[in-house]
């Protein structure tokens, strides 16, 4: 029909508004009749198609952990990218780009989402702020782990909708209804919390899903640019992948738990498997938070992996009792790349264990370091610190892991009531402070009862010379193949900048929490 029509139609974008020019003169009234349908359809449809824009905020100031040791792919942004892919989709990674007012004027979203761990809460609130004041007509939305298990704390003027509980359903729903309406008009979408006047209304609460087959692959396109600076401590060609969320554990001091109230919620093999086969970096970080609970789905990725000829490298987080109960399974996966598992020992003595539910044991745990010392799969260990530690305590963990040679890595976690947890209830009226930025599992944010904070930062940056000194013996980083990896000179800044932050750590917790 359009093909006859000897009308031009010309469309320009002229600041984000659309303007039509007729060129030419039009044979026949119907084919006037045409056009105008035609112009009609392309205008309900641009005008239909969102501008959105994802931010990963950075971590807070005073945050220590990782943040200087790490920066990877924000994977949950990607599949929230992903499932939106019908409209313009933009994502700024400010653990990497910073610069916030010049994506706003350049892009100029109608949407802005950001997603929030606990250490990013001030800096997610920060990047809604500004977009508002940008843009007052822009709909701000928060989701993520901290808004889930905290959404009091985003009520705020700035902020339009926070998500809680899954995020993919509900944001494309919330997307669907501003690309229809431009009202806020959400109280039937599940899952939300609405800020409006100085009230927090919570909607309906959404039904967790019985698996994560309906969530998109992520849309990885949307990092392209940051791709080549992600890194994870020593490695450099690193990418992310979800194939479960939750974990049916009770330790007391975990949230992972009470993100999905206790359920172990999968992906199928044969989807994570399409996803695997699109990555290009080398080394491969389940993000799950224990992944290898299910243990035949496990041996139908493993298959699967080997069937497609899949070759990487692959970091997990398990339980040491999984490893003792299923050591075949690890056999298995160490052929197929399965280099290091992260899990938390927790402490030496059982005594320690027990008192954080964790539901192993010392000799458990011996156990499953044999089993993936016997597999050649080096482990990255996890220590509770507790309040009552001393010197000695730090001096029996250390020597405990110099008699393990496949410890390759060591974290020393201080003991931490993360808020939205049970713990976190009982410790609320002896929390040295409720400075979200201070919960990264790094400082003491509970009183210490022998030692003074100072003194016990002193010991946890003396201990961790030595863990960093043993890693690169343990995983020869000495190797010139490492030493010259294009990421080492920013891993390096990063240690000395942890090690400078250490000394101040104790100060960090006196400081007010910010007003947005």
């Amino acid at each position: 029909m359009l093909a006859h029509l000897t009308t031009k139609l010309l469309i320009i974008e002229d600041h984000s508004h659309l303007r039509f020019n007729l060129l030419d003169n039009i044979d026949c009234q119907q084919e006037l009749e045409n056009a105008r349908c035609f112009v009609y359809l392309v205008l309900h449809h641009l005008e239909s198609i969102m501008r959105i824009l994802l931010v990963n905020p950075p971590s807070g100031g005073l945050t220590v952990g990782l943040k200087h040791l790490a920066k990877v792919e924000p994977l949950g942004l990607e599949i929230i990218g992903g499932a939106v892919r019908e409209h313009q989709v933009e994502l700024l990674d400010m653990e990497i780009d910073t610069d916030l007012e010049r994506t706003l004027r350049r892009f100029n979203p109608d949407i802005v989402g950001v997603s929030a761990q606990v250490v990013q809460t001030y800096t997610a609130q920060h990047v809604l702020k500004v977009a508002k004041v940008f843009n007052p007509h822009i709909l701000t939305v928060v989701g993520g782990h901290h808004a889930t298990l905290c959404p009091q704390e985003f009520n705020a003027p700035f902020i339009d909708v926070v998500v809680i509980g899954e995020g993919v359903p509900a944001f494309k729903e919330i997307v669907a209804r501003w690309s229809e309406k431009q009202v806020k008009d959400f109280d039937d979408i599940l899952g939300l919390g609405l800020p409006h006047d100085g009230e927090f209304h919570l909607t309906t609460p959404r039904p967790f899903p019985s698996n994560l087959d309906h969530l998109p692959h992520p849309d990885r396109s949307l990092t392209k640019k940051y791709r080549s600076r992600y890194y994870y401590l020593f490695e450099n060609s690193v990418a992310s992948i979800q194939t479960s969320v939750g974990c049916t554990f009770p330790c007391n001091f975990c949230s992972c738990q009470h993100f999905t109230e206790r359920r172990f919620i999968t992906r199928s093999p044969e989807l994570i498997v399409e996803d695997l086969k699109t990555i290009k970096e080398d080394f491969i970080m389940f993000c799950d938070d224990h992944t290898f609970l299910d243990v035949k789905r496990m041996e139908r990725l493993h298959d699967l992996i080997l069937e497609a000829g899949i070759q990487k490298r692959y970091f997990a987080y398990t339980r040491a009792d999984c490893v003792v109960k299923n050591p075949e399974i690890f056999a298995k996966w160490s052929k197929i790349g399965l280099m290091m598992v992260m899990t938390g020992l927790e402490a030496i003595d059982d005594t320690r264990i027990e008192a954080v539910n964790k539901r192993s044991s010392i000799e458990i745990n011996e156990k499953a370091i044999a089993i993936l010392a016997k597999n050649n799969i080096v482990l990255s260990a996890g220590f509770l610190v507790m309040p009552d530690y001393t010197e000695e305590d730090f001096k029996r963990i250390d020597a405990y892991v110099r008699q393990h040679p496949n410890i390759a890595l060591t974290e020393l976690t201080p003991l931490t009531p993360l808020p939205g947890t049970r713990f976190h209830q009982e410790m609320k009226d002896v929390v040295l402070t409720h400075h979200r930025e201070v919960y990264d599992l790094a400082h003491f944010v509970i009183p210490t009862t022998k030692l003074t904070p100072p003194e016990m930062y002193y010991l946890i940056q003396k201990y961790y010379l030595r863990i960093a000194l043993r890693a690169m013996m343990r995983l020869k980083l000495y190797r010139l193949s490492y030493v010259f990896k294009r990421h080492m000179p920013r891993l390096i800044v990063g240690l000395l900048l942890n090690s400078r932050l250490i000394k101040q750590m104790h100060i960090s917790t006196t400081i007010p929490i910010p007003v947005e």
